[in-house]
């Protein structure tokens, strides 16, 4: 008894998994994964996606892939090395939709390419 009750306390605590090591749930085009989550927005809530586009504005925070996309970066020192107009790949997890800036939102982004 007492070991299953030790189990399920490591399990429960267990730090979460960094996005660097989930597999995406999507992979592809910036301008088609906007179509996929304007069309259904709880599905994507919480996935890792990693997602190609350019970069159309840059500012300390972040980036806005496609001028729809504001990537948070988990290391600021990424976005140092992005400037306007850049093609990249950012990998990173959805975590809604911003309806006054009309902004999909990521965080914990990194770059891989």
């Amino acid at each position: 008894m007492s070991i299953s009750i030790i189990s399920i306390y490591q399990y429960i605590s267990l730090a979460p998994k960094k996005v660097v090591a989930i597999i995406p749930e999507y992979s592809g085009n910036a301008n088609e994964f906007i179509y996929l989550v304007t069309d259904n927005l709880s599905h994507w809530i919480s996935k890792v996606v990693q997602i190609t586009g350019k970069a159309t504005q840059v500012n300390e925070d972040g980036i806005l892939l496609n001028g729809t996309i504001y990537c948070q970066f988990e290391n600021k020192k990424d976005i140092q090395s992005i400037i306007e107009n850049q093609n990249i790949v950012v990998k990173g997890k959805l975590v809604g939709f911003d309806e006054l800036l009309m902004e999909i939102k990521l965080n914990q982004c990194i770059i891989i390419q």
